[in-house]
């Protein structure tokens, strides 16, 4: 059973994705439900915000991403919990400061009225385009706004499995998994070959059931309903 509080699955992507996602996933028997949550986790059962009673012996909770708990702490304005800056970076009302990547609501020139996404291509961008701005603010160069169109996005479901739309055309199935493997790998900074091997045994051999790894409760921390330590 797969919860989400959004109104449908992958809700910053284009609907044609989100459809193509469920459609997987309900394929593979999971059950999906959009506009709902968990309320309370107790032994043996879950109790979903319609009142409902869930049976379940594995609760797995999928946190979003989220800025930096040091803008929390900055007295700025903010959208979200992200630092509200204008189209150069820039924090209004405060000399030379400027914020980007998931810790700024960047306006996304492209969509008036939102702010763009907090992803790595997004943050890989502003990062560049940043310095280039608080170079001009010391008089060399001069300040560019942030304008990026996307070219698409590209969701790995598995196998061969996958949901894209590059330069929006919409692809599902295993042209959509090797458009969005192909770029997975053209983006990676290194270990380009281990990955690629690995996929390519994974076609002729059963993949591993599960893959986990441990993260250190200090390096994630996570927001309480009780007052922190």
């Amino acid at each position: 059973m797969l919860l989400d509080l959004a109104p449908r699955l992958l809700p910053e992507l284009d609907p044609r994705l989100s459809k193509t996602a469920e459609r997987v996933l309900r394929r593979r028997g999971v059950e999906v439900l959009t506009g709902q949550s968990i309320t309370q986790a107790s032994d043996g059962y879950v109790e979903l915000t319609t009142g409902e009673k869930t049976p379940t012996r594995s609760l797995i909770w999928c946190v979003g991403v989220r800025a930096d708990p040091l803008v929390d702490d900055i007295d700025l304005a903010t959208d979200r919990g992200r630092l509200v800056v204008d189209e150069f970076m820039a924090v209004p009302g405060a000399t030379d400061i400027y914020a980007c990547g998931d810790c700024a609501a960047v306006p996304d020139l492209t969509r008036p009225g939102q702010v763009c996404g907090m992803t790595a291509q997004h943050a890989q961008r502003q990062g560049k385009l940043i310095a280039n701005n608080v170079a001009a603010s010391l008089g060399k160069g001069t300040s560019q706004p942030y304008k990026h169109h996307d070219l698409g996005f590209l969701v790995d479901l598995g196998g061969t499995a996958a949901a894209a739309n590059p330069l929006n055309i919409p692809l599902s199935g295993p042209v959509a998994s090797v458009v969005t493997r192909g770029y997975h790998l053209v983006s990676m900074s290194g270990n380009r070959a281990r990955v690629a091997t690995d996929w390519a045994v994974n076609t002729i051999t059963s993949p591993e059931m599960t893959s986990l790894g441990a993260i250190s409760a200090k390096a994630v921390p996570l927001d309480v309903n009780h007052p922190r330590d």
